[in-house]
């Protein structure tokens, strides 16, 4: 009788509450044990084992076919990895590293593997100045890790390379870039893991510090106006200020003239609810307040980061659309309220400003065309057509409705041109989570935690903005 049958005849029955509950009976287990102690006097008796329940993958057999099968397996993976990785020199760019500037000079590009990586530098030799490609550390190993850069030696520490004793210098292999480049000029391991995955996935990285320097140089400083326009501005922002302030006095009158408060709030029964829940307010809502001066470099993003579609010009670079910050369980373990305080104190907050119009435009512009890029833009609907009859108050409408948007925008180029402050009431979006998942300001935080990497997206959300009831 098989051994597998005898164990399911000891076994009690189950009942239905084991049935529907589906949990293993392990009193199988216990009928072996007291089997293997009543028999332990005698010498032929087995030794107690669980069950055997189908065939399991990569079992031993004992059989030699498969030893020399697994033989024959380790072996070609063997020679696959020690085969010398052989590269097109059509797409191999050649650079070449010095220590004391931390840069790698690229002196030959090929292909698309520098178009979105390094920095253009202009650097003194001698009685001329030279425009190199500069490329950071963590660059540098990726392109060589890649099989992209040919990358060797300097010859003359501290001056600039030549091209022309590269062919004589020494290359640097993968093993030699992880040793002496990372850690260098602020590319440590965990960056460059966080960065070199990014740039698998197809994402344009650069460095804040040098998209920072760039964008500030691309400000222009705008020029003064004439001395008769100042005079006229000051004077239509000083008759603003006094009929503003007028009517505002004015209509604190009448509302204390109407308005009788009841209660210890002073609600009155006429208030609206925007009001009511305004006095019933205890903790104030924003996030304008400054943070604490615990201010460290590891809680600042260290990458700006573009989807693989967007127009990138190392020379003009368009707004960031990802901020990431690197840090590092063994530094950081717990992020606290004050260190994301810190974090978005790093994002410049959306103004009225031309500039920040700008920025608006420009990475709207860089959305949509990522949406088409990725197929995933919203067909625009059509608009319904109106079945009613035609009549002359349609087009007297139209009219009036087009002298009026013309009397509008020359009001607002008016108030422009004085330099008063215009207030444009924003439209509520038909879904409301959207905007409030996607914050006011937000960064990207990158934990690696042992060489295992994590990106979380935080926003700044504003709950006292988007009201989903009520006037705003």
């Amino acid at each position: 009788m098989d051994e597998d049958e005898k164990v399911a005849r000891a076994a009690p029955m189950a009942t239905e509450s084991d049935d529907e509950e589906d949990m293993p009976d392990y009193r199988v287990l216990s009928t072996l044990s007291q089997r293997h102690i009543a028999g332990s006097t005698s010498t032929d008796t087995a030794t107690p084992f669980i069950p055997k329940r189908g065939e399991k993958d990569f079992e031993p057999t004992g059989f030699g076919g498969q030893s020399k099968i697994l033989e024959q397996s380790r072996a070609a993976l063997f020679t696959a990895i020690s085969l010398p990785r052989a590269h097109s020199s059509k797409s191999l760019c050649t650079a070449t590293w010095d220590p004391v500037f931390q840069r790698a000079f690229v002196h030959t590009q090929r292909g698309q593997s520098c178009a979105h990586v390094g920095v253009s530098e202009r650097r003194v030799c001698g009685d001329k100045t030279i425009t190199h490609l500069e490329l950071f550390p963590e660059e540098a190993v990726y392109l060589i890790e890649r099989g992209a850069l040919d990358c060797r030696w300097t010859q003359t520490p501290g001056d600039i390379p030549s091209s022309e004793l590269f062919a004589t210098s020494i290359p640097i292999s993968v093993a030699q870039a992880y040793a002496q480049l990372l850690g260098r000029d602020g590319a440590t391991l965990a960056r460059y893991q966080i960065y070199a995955y990014l740039k698998r996935l197809g994402y344009i990285v650069q460095r804040t510090s040098v998209i920072d320097r760039i964008r500030q140089g691309m400000t222009a400083t705008p020029s003064k106006p004439r001395l008769h326009v100042r005079w006229t501005r000051s004077l239509w922002q000083f008759l603003f200020r006094v009929m503003s302030r007028v009517w505002c006095l004015f209509f604190c009158l009448i509302r204390r003239l109407y308005r009788r408060p009841r209660g210890l709030l002073g609600i009155a029964p006429t208030d609206a609810f925007d009001s009511v829940y305004d006095a019933l307010r205890i903790v104030p809502t924003g996030h304008n307040e400054r943070p604490p001066s615990t201010e460290t470099s590891a809680m600042s993003p260290f990458f700006y980061a573009w989807r693989p579609a967007t127009h990138f010009k190392r020379t003009q670079p368009p707004p960031p659309e990802f901020r990431i910050c690197v840090l590092e369980t063994e530094k950081q373990p717990m992020l606290q309220g004050r260190d994301f305080e810190v974090l978005f104190s790093h994002v410049p907050l959306p103004t009225a400003d031309s500039n920040d119009d700008q920025d608006a435009k420009a990475l709207e512009a860089i959305r949509e065309q990522n949406r088409r890029a990725y197929g995933k833009q919203r067909p625009a609907r059509p608009r319904p057509v109106s079945k009613h009859p035609t009549t002359r108050l349609g087009p007297m409408l139209a009219r009036l409705r087009r002298c009026l948007d013309l009397l509008s925008a020359w009001l607002r180029a008016l108030c422009l041109w004085a330099g008063m402050p215009l207030r444009t009431p924003e439209r509520l979006p038909s879904n409301v989570y959207l905007p409030l998942k996607a914050g006011r300001r937000s960064v990207v935080v990158a934990i690696v935690d042992q060489g295992t990497m994590s990106l979380l997206r935080f926003g700044e959300a504003e709950f006292a903005r988007w009201r989903i009831a009520g006037h705003r």
